[in-house]
């Protein structure tokens, strides 16, 4: 049996030389064998090992003797021991979610704040073989996607589960030959919980009616489409890459055209990779739930949004999908900076770098397209320009020019339209998303706004016949990276 987790351990990389590793530990049979195992491969693996233990206070006594054994078992091995108690049925009605999810996020909430607390390279858990079989049957009753018939993987993280590979017999009979003599939870024999229900009436049924052996039929499955998995993931992660606009601590906004190009399938992965990035995880996120934000994508109206479990929305804007906690979103902080003319000027904000790269030309003699025209009308209507680029009657910025967002009270003459109209105006006509509108860079004068980059030029600063000196701007947008 240690043999056998041990081949585990090395087949997937669970576990390095030198590693700090906590395992979760119930009392149950699974993890005081799984903390058994790595006690004695401890001095060959060179680990240092820890447990935390979580009283759920749904058994009375019998939750306090669990953590008592608990307690002794490690102090038995040496192992230093985090507890902590919660009243999971009061978390469970607060967050309206159903016992089995409300303990499973505070086991792994404290799984977490102890491996930051003890700087643990791994989280070990002790789901086995038959775990898995069940995990995935219930996951295509719950009517799950191809994901969940991969089931858990061996690592995932930090989390690893050494004991995947091993049947609950034998974790059994471990804990028999070596006198461990685990808690036993009476309720995991009562047909209470949709687990308990698949494990004690689906399972035997099948082997039953089948004369198989579901579990392995089951395990042997998942490891297939674990590599179909592997590879439409990393396609999915470059798509979903690709099509973000912007990214916060509580939102992300994500292009429509460029994920509607991609097949369904895709765009319902990426669309499910955003709402993990938001929340961490998709738990309590089925396929209903995807489906609606898919068909919010592609056929909602303007302003449309579906709310999702957790307190997530998903809002449609134009050409952007944007999924946020609700309450939660973020606003884009104010930034302002003078422009230097000429010169270089560089202004971080959010997850951007804006740079702003100023050139003065006298009466049009350089940065043309043709160098053989001679008259200065002939030449204005030859500056080349695009949505980053742009060209600018100098002799009319007069005050200086700033980069900056949105402010009130600014105003905009829109290049070849009928007047001045308020920026806010300008934005609703030209459907820039509300939820963007405030990381949009400008160039102002004072509250007249010369340039919304990226869109159009004010009108009243535009090249003419009459232009005597020039101001070219060349604009850098880029995204940083964390290292940045």
């Amino acid at each position: 049996m240690v043999k056998k987790v041990l081949e585990t351990i090395k087949k997937y990389n669970l576990i390095e030389k030198g590693d700090t590793v906590l395992v979760g530990v119930s009392g149950g049979p699974d993890s005081v064998c799984l903390l058994h195992i790595l006690y004695k491969l401890k001095d060959e693996l060179e680990i240092e090992l820890y447990a935390a233990h979580v009283n759920h206070m749904l058994r009375g006594e019998f939750s306090d003797n669990d953590q008592e054994y608990v307690t002794i078992l490690c102090k038995q091995f040496n192992i230093p021991l985090f507890t902590k108690k919660c009243n999971i049925m009061e978390m469970a009605a607060s967050q309206r979610l159903s016992l089995e999810e409300t303990g499973r996020k505070a086991r792994y909430d404290f799984f977490e704040s102890c491996s930051q607390e003890i700087n643990a390279d791994k989280i070990a858990v002790a789901h086995n073989k038959n775990d898995q079989a069940e995990t995935i049957l219930m996951n295509i009753i719950r009517g799950t996607g191809t994901d969940g018939l991969k089931g858990m993987e061996h690592r995932r993280g930090k989390i690893i589960r050494p004991l995947l590979d091993i049947r609950r017999e034998e974790i059994e009979k471990y804990c028999a030959d070596n006198n461990l003599n685990p808690r036993i939870d009476a309720s995991n024999n009562e047909s209470i919980y949709t687990r308990n229900k698949v494990r004690l009436e689906l399972v035997p049924f099948i082997d039953r009616l089948f004369d198989t052996k579901v579990v392995e039929s089951i395990y042997k499955m998942s490891l297939l489409v674990r590599d179909d998995y592997d590879f439409i993931d990393s396609y999915t992660e470059a798509q979903y890459k690709s099509s973000i606009e912007e990214i916060g601590e509580n939102s992300v906004s994500l292009s429509i055209s460029k994920i509607t190009s991609n097949h369904p399938a895709i765009i319902k992965r990426i669309i499910r990779k955003a709402i993990a990035d938001i929340r961490g995880d998709i738990n309590g996120i089925h396929n209903r739930h995807i489906q609606d934000a898919y068909m919010l994508c592609i056929e909602g109206r303007t302003g449309a949004e579906i709310h999702l479990p957790g307190g997530l929305k998903v809002l449609k804007s134009y050409n952007i999908l944007k999924i946020f906690h609700s309450g939660k979103e973020d606003v884009a902080a104010d930034f302002e900076s003078p422009v230097t003319v000429p010169g270089v000027t560089r202004v971080c904000t959010g997850n951007m770098e804006i740079i702003v790269n100023a050139i003065t030309i006298d009466k049009f003699k350089t940065d043309l397209p043709d160098k053989n025209v001679n008259s200065d009308v002939e030449n204005y209507k030859k500056l080349r320009y695009n949505s980053l680029i742009q060209f600018f009657d100098y002799d009319k910025l007069y005050t200086g020019i700033n980069i900056r967002n949105r402010r009130n009270g600014d105003v905009f003459y829109p290049y070849k339209s009928s007047g001045t109209k308020k920026l806010k105006d300008y934005f609703i006509d030209n459907k820039i998303p509300r939820e963007i509108r405030n990381s949009i860079p400008l160039i102002a004068m004072n509250n007249n706004i010369v340039w919304v980059i990226g869109y159009r030029i004010n009108d009243k600063y535009k090249v003419t016949e009459n232009t005597k000196n020039v101001l070219k701007l060349e604009v850098t947008i880029r995204k940083l990276k964390m290292e940045d």
